[in-house]
């Protein structure tokens, strides 16, 4: 196991050089390394590291997500006011629409699986979001207008929603009834993940957990009791993570730049491990099997995305430069993908392979894509604060 991460390790360091010196972003040669190195590649990992794979990408999805909760301010998205909101369910709503009106005719599937098929795609990747929209307010891009905290609110929240629906729509196609009153979970789930890490805030300051180490601990905690958490009542701990570090940067912002400082020398390391773990789940053989129809559906879906992010800034003060970002923004998948993807064909569902294919050839499409998309455009099209 630990000749398997030294070599993660070396080809994601090997990997980062190469896409550096192709203006590349390293995510695809983290995301290659992985295929590579994975059970359906050169197969080189031991299995029991590779069985792991979901936890070591939560983990690294965890840090990120401290990341952005400690640059993300509440205020600024206040101010956005309807857009802020809108971005939350309007665009995924609107691909999943699109997805299942298409995908029936073009992949030959049912449309009780053609909505399931759209709830695994629909999803936006925190994993490409969250570090370059920090990354923006670092530099100052977009933060007059809140374009970069607009992005990364609403794609976190955008994936709660995907994991209801996907609940939901699995139920229907194994023959069960698609229940409305579970679309309730959803604001459960922003209740309960808000007050739980407002609780963890709590303890974080009686107890003075200040520190690396205090922030670590009460997030693996926060992350580790969803699964408890869950037999009762709707939580997310990904939002109590994030809801935790945003009062820590509200409350003590000297306490939240210097976690600041020390989560971006431990973020190369979580990139390395997420993007090249998410490699390894993907399946490159499938991938080459799929044909126009998939890539069709995938780029229908994007369209529709788009559309709904433009019905959710629309009268919002955006110049156009500024709504072209933020569409742009909103099309990398990747991590919701990957944890769901396979899940329809583990159940037994007739199109399970083909969601799985899809699941795949989305993340090595749009992942990519839209990191470039990201990089490129950012100081080309979001203006930089007076501050800067």
């Amino acid at each position: 196991m630990l000749l398997s991460l030294g070599m993660v390790f070396l080809a994601g360091f090997l990997g980062g050089k190469v896409a550096d010196a192709l203006k590349m972003p390293r995510l695809l040669a983290y995301l290659l390394a992985g295929m590579a190195l994975g059970p359906f590649g050169f197969d080189l990992l031991e299995p029991a590291l590779v069985d792991q794979a979901a936890v070591i990408r939560q983990v690294a999805l965890m840090i990120i997500l401290i990341k952005a909760g400690l640059t993300l301010n509440f205020k600024d998205l206040v101010k956005v006011g309807r857009p802020a909101v809108m971005m939350c369910f309007v665009p995924a709503l609107c691909e999943i629409l699109g997805i299942s009106l298409f995908a029936p005719a073009l992949l030959d599937i049912s449309y009780v699986d053609g909505l399931l098929l759209a709830s695994v795609l629909a999803a936006v990747s925190p994993a490409v979001l969250v570090p370059r929209m920090s990354n923006l307010m670092d530099r100052g891009l977009g933060t007059q207008k809140a374009i970069p905290q607009l992005i990364l609110a609403g794609g976190t929240m955008d994936d709660i929603l995907i994991f209801v629906l996907f609940a939901g729509f699995m139920q229907l196609s194994q023959g069960g009834t698609f229940s409305w009153g579970a679309l309730v979970n959803v604001p459960l789930t922003l209740l309960s993940g808000g007050l739980v890490g407002l609780g963890a805030y709590l303890v974080y300051r009686s107890v003075k957990m200040e520190g690396l180490l205090g922030s670590l601990t009460l997030s693996l905690l926060l992350m580790g009791m969803e699964a408890i958490i869950t037999h009762w009542i709707p939580y997310s701990g990904v939002l109590a993570v994030l809801t935790l570090h945003i009062m820590i940067h509200k409350n003590d912002p000297q306490a939240a730049s210097y976690l600041a400082r020390s989560f971006n020398q431990i973020w190369p390391i979580a990139e390395v491990l997420l993007f090249t773990f998410l490699g390894v789940q993907v399946n490159g053989q499938l991938a080459l099997q799929a044909g126009w129809p998939i890539v069709c559906v995938i780029v229908v879906g994007l369209l529709f995305r788009m559309i709904g992010v433009f019905l959710s800034i629309i009268h919002a003060g955006f110049n156009g430069k500024e709504k072209a970002f933020i569409m742009g923004a909103y099309l990398p998948k990747a991590t919701v993908q990957a944890s769901l993807g396979g899940i329809p064909l583990m159940a037994g569902i007739q199109s399970g392979q083909l969601i799985l294919i899809a699941a795949s050839v989305a993340i090595l499409l749009t992942a990519p894509l839209g990191a470039v998309f990201i990089d490129y455009f950012a100081p080309r099209f979001l203006e930089p604060s007076k501050a800067q």
